[in-house]
């Protein structure tokens, strides 16, 4: 398996993962922020708690499940992709429930060239993941294809071995 390939996947899960908890968590611009109704802190927490715990399950599949690799590369990509996806949807459609990716009120407007520091880093990291699955998909067929050989050499060898058994004996 690709170590570099499942490096670049585990930073692309540890920014979903880990991130969000703390920054969400440890500053009071969402879970303590003093405008947000409790429902909405709940329904927040318990995003976090989803997406960490995606995340740790991801990072099992990636690093400690032996059994077949690419299965757990697939199923560590598709389970990021179930954070990502969301991610992209309710910025997509956030015009039609009022929502805002950054809390201009108040003043927490976090930009860089203009776009919303979220979007930079969770499209990063979206790349980062699909870059660190194809090298390891790709590193998983190489070596399917090398495993496959000597199976490849017996099957060859077999008829060759009774053809020489059978003119021997006549």
């Amino acid at each position: 398996m690709n170590t570099f390939g499942r490096l670049l996947m585990s930073l692309a899960i540890g920014i979903y993962a880990f991130i969000p908890p703390f920054a969400d968590l440890a500053t009071d611009t969402h879970v303590f922020h003093n405008d947000w109704v409790p429902h909405a802190r709940m329904h927040t927490v318990w995003l976090l708690g989803v997406s960490s715990s995606l995340g740790l399950v991801t990072l099992y599949f990636l690093w400690l499940r032996k059994d077949e690799p690419l299965f757990n590369i697939n199923i560590a990509a598709l389970l990021s992709l179930c954070v990502y996806g969301p991610f992209f949807l309710s910025t997509l459609t956030a015009r039609l429930y009022g929502g805002e990716l950054t809390d201009a009120v108040s003043g927490v407007e976090d930009h860089l060239f203009g776009f919303d520091i979220n979007l930079i880093v969770f499209s990063l990291a979206t790349l980062l993941l699909g870059l660190g699955w194809g090298l390891c998909k790709r590193a998983s067929a190489v070596l399917n294809r090398s495993a496959q050989f000597p199976a490849e050499i017996a099957k060859h060898k077999q008829p060759i071995a009774i053809h020489k058994t059978l003119n021997k004996t006549r």
